[in-house]
């Protein structure tokens, strides 16, 4: 598996589990009126810092699988 595809998957995973996190967290039987908001918009501030590294990790994962290759191909 390639450093891009590994790179694609993390990030999802990462997103899916703080969404998770979220969820069960809100869900709590002793959450207080204004939990809902609050860690809306802790979580919605974590998940926007990942999707805004994403494109850096990317290109970096792409320029790491491209200098892998072409040492590979020496």
């Amino acid at each position: 598996m390639t450093r891009v595809k590994r790179t694609i998957l993390a990030l999802v995973l990462l997103e899916l589990f703080l969404a998770g996190l979220w969820v069960y967290l809100s869900g709590s039987p002793d959450a207080g009126p204004d939990t809902e908001r609050v860690l809306g918009e802790t979580m919605g501030a974590a998940m926007g810092v990942v999707l805004g590294l994403s494109p850096l990790l990317y290109l970096l994962a792409r320029s790491n699988d491209r200098k892998a290759a072409a040492k590979k191909g020496e």
